[in-house]
């Protein structure tokens, strides 16, 4: 966040609820920085998430309900939710998919990226490794949704996060939140 704040831009970060419980302060900072608070379900416990479409929504519910703890916003609700593993394929995808049309019911909409840094690959990261899977995914797309981790695990990709910039920034791309797009 020090360097998204450094370079003057606004992030979506897709949180869990668990997290936000357990760093609520975190939270809160992203929301008061500016930041896009979006949804990324409660536990990230496929056997649960994915019972049943109800699941997917009560996991949604259950995020929301700690983000508004979280930043003090009892009327906040980011109407934004990204489906643990993606949307598409899958041992649960007949219910991502029935879960989409309830989530969309309830004025959810979901989101998944179209480019990554590799950090869901594996933990043996390099900031080489990142930009490299940037670079490969990139490619020539006009809008881009980059999957990135945050967790502790993750460190290397917060210490490339000024190189990704730098990268993004040449190939001509504004970095924008969700509330940039969506109003």
């Amino acid at each position: 966040m020090d360097c998204l704040k450094q370079e003057n831009i606004k992030a979506t970060f897709f949180v869990l609820g668990t997290q936000v419980e357990a760093m609520p302060e975190t939270t809160k900072r992203i929301y008061e920085e500016g930041h896009f608070v979006a949804n990324h379900g409660y536990s990230h416990i496929y056997t649960s998430i994915y019972q049943s479409p109800q699941s997917v929504l009560d996991e949604f519910n259950r995020c929301n309900d700690a983000v508004k703890n979280a930043i003090g916003v009892p009327e906040y609700n980011s109407h934004l939710f990204r489906f643990p593993g993606g949307i598409t394929g899958g041992r649960y995808a007949e219910i991502k998919s029935q879960a989409n049309e309830l989530l969309k019911q309830n004025d959810i909409m979901y989101v998944d990226w179209n480019a990554l840094t590799g950090d869901a690959e594996t933990n043996n990261l390099s900031i080489e490794f990142e930009l490299m899977r940037l670079q490969q995914t990139v490619l020539d797309k006009n809008s881009v949704i980059i999957l990135m981790h945050d967790a502790q695990a993750k460190k290397v990709t917060a210490e490339a996060l000024p190189q990704i910039i730098s990268y993004l920034k040449e190939q001509g791309y504004e970095l924008k939140s969700f509330y940039d797009i969506i109003r």
